[in-house]
């Protein structure tokens, strides 16, 4: 047996194995060998096509509740895994405290907790819900103690005393059956993923997202406090969201990780924790660790890959039974403007659009597996491709996939981009934007921006070259050297994910939607940005239209000179990643790609009554074979 969706959380269960939920909204059993012991049924409700990501799981008896990302509760048999009972989100909402008509938002939050026979968590309208636990009957909604945003992470292990996180950096303290939290502490301005308490030295750890004071969005890591809310220490160790946290049997030990592609090893003996080993060598972003009842440590990371590892040793010794597949990035040849590059989990898909304008269509003409762990980004040239490789490297590939050159990076790597003679290729990476020679993949050059991590980089037009960082700061050097020639800095917080630039404009995705910005730099001209849910991953510009996509599994296509929506699509597969505009005949389509391997031909119209956006053909890129267990 294998999985056969994307895992999200993972939970240890004395006695009984490892617990798992999926995008899909079902849970699984794992053995501590990783080997899939059994699985629950398709749910019964109504499930989008993005599936019904479920993120909040407890365990409490014999019984395992789940919450869904769009706020349906459910109760299910621990022993077999069969769902018991479900509530609906509109089943638990206080309606008089609602807007007529209100929908459920969606939402991935982790917050739950079952004390005393009830279950306590937040609904699909952010309203606190009271749930007693053996008769699913909801007892109590009330408004949520965090405010106007979710309960992220709940610790009921310290007697006496209850700790909350939210998703506003804050750690609640007090009493979930009194629904009194006198002691609020802000130890960051994001999501607590992950809130623990440490037996040996009776303190909080709490992570972080983002960070506090200066430090926002540039460190942060861990925060530890007493029970009565004071910070006693912070271990600024990470540059991205800090996901896991765990301690090993005894709490002598604590690992924890993040976005950063890293589990760092804690000595915990003492009451200030130190850093002593770090595991590498993840497949992709790590977002939730757990320990088993052996003391060995399984990791869960972002591609859905699940692995037990000797951390005394830093090997992995099992894997979980999973094929994933992703579109990261899709880049149109210039050369023959009806082939792809798409980037994947395993190296690059060569794809060929074909048919008519009538019946178009996508076919996979070769699929290259580079070795080289998934590729973030590609950029053709004009006999092949540069890619971004997870495991730091740029690679340059002919026609055929063999590898011209391989260059190593100072630090983890996100995007690339080829100048306008395509001489050189800008690579962003957390040590500034490299530079680098096409024909031989030497470093030329290094652009930095006070020594922040780039997480993206473009050229325009005139060879200059623009860079973007998390902390909202844009920068444009001259094309010769590191004079810089215009600064933009956007809000505090709206990080940047994807840059390129066409004859008139630079484009911007990221947090806040897509913005269109003259190349000179001196303002956000036009922000795309109506209806879209969440970060915007991606996007395309052709003639008139501006297509972004979002982390909500939306595509939304947009008037260029007004802003105004002129179509939206949000029965995806799964969140798009890769985008790009094609012609077959005289018609113009849109192809998107993203989690689960597929493609969407889409026919593009800048004005149709029925929207922009019409979906023709659904592809899938095949996915590799399931790696040994053992």
């Amino acid at each position: 047996m294998e999985l056969t969706d994307r895992i999200t959380r993972i939970l240890p269960v004395d006695g009984v194995g490892l617990l798992a939920a999926d995008v899909a909204g079902r849970i699984h059993l794992l053995d501590d060998r990783l080997r899939l012991l059994r699985s629950a049924p398709v749910p019964a409700t109504a499930v989008p096509p993005c599936g019904r990501p479920v993120y909040t799981v407890a365990v409490a008896g014999p019984w395992v509740v789940t919450k869904d990302k769009y706020g349906t509760i459910t109760k299910w048999s621990l022993d077999t895994l069969d769902p018991v009972d479900v509530l609906d989100a509109k089943a638990t909402a206080d309606h008089d405290h609602l807007v007529e008509d209100e929908e459920p938002s969606p939402e991935i939050s982790r917050g739950i907790a079952v004390w005393k026979g009830r279950v306590y968590v937040n609904n699909g309208f952010r309203q606190l819900a009271v749930i007693d636990l053996g008769s699913f009957a909801v007892e109590r909604i009330v408004p949520s103690f965090t405010g106007e945003v979710a309960l992220e992470s709940v610790c009921t292990d310290r007697p006496g005393i209850h700790a909350v996180g939210d998703r506003a950096g804050r750690v609640h303290l007090g009493s979930l059956e009194d629904l009194t939290f006198p002691t609020v502490v802000r130890v960051d301005h994001g999501n607590i993923h992950r809130l623990v308490h440490d037996r040996l030295h009776d303190l909080f750890w709490a992570t972080q997202d983002i960070g506090t004071g200066d430090d926002r969005y540039v460190r942060h890591g861990l925060a530890v406090l007493t029970p009565d809310g004071q910070v006693v220490h912070q271990l600024p160790f990470a540059r991205n969201d800090v996901e896991a946290l765990a301690f090993s049997r005894d709490h002598t030990r604590a690992y924890v990780g993040g976005f950063d592609g890293v589990i760092h090893v804690l000595d915990n003996t003492r009451p200030e924790p130190r850093i002593t080993r770090t595991l590498d060598g993840f497949s992709h972003q790590v977002s939730d660790c757990a320990v088993t009842e052996d003391d060995a440590l399984v990791v869960l990371t972002q591609d859905g890959h699940l692995v037990r590892t000797d951390p005394a040793r830093a090997t992995v010794t099992a894997r979980a039974p999973f094929r994933p597949q992703c579109v990261w990035d899709l880049q149109a040849d210039p050369a023959d403007p009806r082939t792809l590059y798409a980037a994947t989990d395993d190296g690059v898909a060569v794809v060929r659009a074909g048919g008519t304008a009538a019946a178009p269509l996508l076919s996979v003409t070769a699929h290259h597996v580079t070795g080289l762990g998934f590729t973030r980004r590609i950029q053709p040239v004009p006999d092949g491709w540069i890619g971004v490789t997870w495991d730091g490297k740029v690679v340059r590939a002919g026609r055929d996939g063999g590898l011209l050159w391989t260059s190593a990076m100072p630090a983890l790597s996100h995007t690339v981009a080829v100048s306008p003679d395509g001489r050189r290729a800008l690579v962003a990476t957390n040590a500034g934007a490299v530079e680098l020679d096409t024909a031989t993949g030497r470093t030329v050059g290094l652009l930095d921006v006070d020594g922040l991590p780039v997480w993206a980089a473009t050229y325009l037009p005139t060879g200059e070259r623009v860079v973007g960082t998390r902390t909202g700061e844009l920068r444009a050097f001259d094309a010769h050297d590191t004079t810089v020639t215009w600064r933009l800095r956007l809000r505090l917080g709206e990080y940047v994910k994807r840059l390129w630039s066409d004859a008139h404009h630079l484009y911007v995705t990221g947090s806040d939607g897509l913005k269109q910005i003259p190349h000179h730099g001196a303002r956000i001209e036009r922000r795309y940005v109506e209806l879209l849910d969440n970060t915007v991953e991606n996007g395309a510009v052709h003639a008139g239209t501006v297509c972004a996509v979002s982390y909500g599994c939306q595509i939304a296509a947009y008037d260029r000179h007004t802003g105004e929506l002129t179509g939206l699509v949000e029965d995806l597969p799964g969140e798009p990643k890769g985008v790009a505009v094609i012609r077959v005949d005289d018609e113009t389509f849109l192809v998107v790609g993203g989690r689960g391997g597929y493609l969407d031909l889409y026919r593009l119209r800048a004005r149709s009554p029925k929207g922009a956006l019409a979906r023709v053909r659904r592809t899938f890129l095949p996915r590799g074979a399931t790696r040994d267990t053992r």
